[in-house]
């Protein structure tokens, strides 16, 4: 098993690598799904070693003038990047970056969420009536209703819904038009 110190240095050297490679600043909710898009952070990991580096030096922070902090790497947070990232699997660096690129562009696109969640009546099953919309400029570009069998289920699904919705647009389109490759 991997010691502590090598896994906080992994998650740091993480963190700067897609920074350097995204090369904007962003808000720190952004980062934070980024960071999670794929599953190879925690949160708890992520936030301790996102905050030593900004501590360091390694990221810099402003304040946009809606008051919103924003994050960017600095140039010894490149160089380390530059002199460490090496260390990550090809595969992980690739799969993440991509993910985060997709993931900004889907915030930039100005896409809008929303969720609703209706009893259906013992009648008619019983369950919850799960609706999960996508609009971008106003305009509906994907809704989705499913069956929750309980509302803890129907909770999952508006929080997976919430945590990655370029993937669920993604995954219903490929489906939708017979990519099967997708879910294999």
């Amino acid at each position: 098993m991997p010691s502590p110190v090598t896994e906080k240095n992994f998650t740091k050297v993480f963190i700067l690598y897609l920074l350097w490679n995204i090369d904007m600043p962003l808000d720190y909710v952004t980062i934070n799904d980024i960071m999670m898009s794929d599953g190879y952070l925690n949160y708890f990991d992520f936030a301790e070693c996102f905050t030593e580096l900004v501590d360091d030096g390694l990221i810099s922070k402003s304040v946009r003038g809606d008051g919103v902090e924003m994050f960017r790497i600095t140039k010894p947070g490149i160089n380390v990047a530059e002199n460490l990232s090496g260390d990550i699997f090809d595969t992980i660096r690739d799969r993440s970056l991509k993910s985060a690129l997709r993931l900004i562009s889907f915030k930039e696109r100005g896409a809008e969420l929303k969720y609703k969640c209706e009893d259906i009546p013992d009648a008619e099953g019983g369950g919850y009536a799960v609706t999960c919309s996508i609009y971008e400029h106003g305009r509906k570009t994907c809704s989705v209703t499913v069956k929750a069998d309980s509302k803890k289920r129907a909770d999952a699904i508006r929080d997976n819904f919430y945590e990655r919705p370029e993937a669920i647009y993604r995954g219903a389109f490929a489906l939708l038009v017979g990519d099967m490759n997708f879910i294999f």
